[in-house]
């Protein structure tokens, strides 16, 4: 089983509170199309972001869904996806990152 951590920055900016309810409703929207974890990635110093949570049988397989996440996102009239940065890509990442925190 293989999974990734990924977060997604849009060219648009939080310039109110309606951008960031748009931007729940795109995750939500996320969650019910793909089957994967999504929320709003809250860092103002970023700008507009989400923070995905895949998981699949290959790399290759969540690498399709990511890319086919990211065509969702720019069709949905949200906004081009401007970065695309992996958070935690394999398990013994995710043992670094946990470490890190203590």
């Amino acid at each position: 089983m293989y999974f990734a951590v990924v977060k997604l920055g849009f060219e648009a900016k939080f310039d109110s509170d309606n951008d960031r309810r748009e931007l729940k409703q795109l995750a939500e929207k996320i969650r019910a199309k793909f089957k994967v974890c999504a929320a709003v990635y809250d860092d103002r110093d970023v700008g507009a972001a989400l923070a995905i949570t895949a998981i699949g049988s290959s790399s290759d397989r969540i690498d399709q869904t990511l890319d086919a996440i990211s065509e969702f996102c720019e069709s949905s009239g949200y906004g081009r996806v401007e970065s695309e940065q992996a958070l935690v890509d394999h398990f013994e990442a995710l043992g670094d990152f946990c470490s890190e925190e203590d």
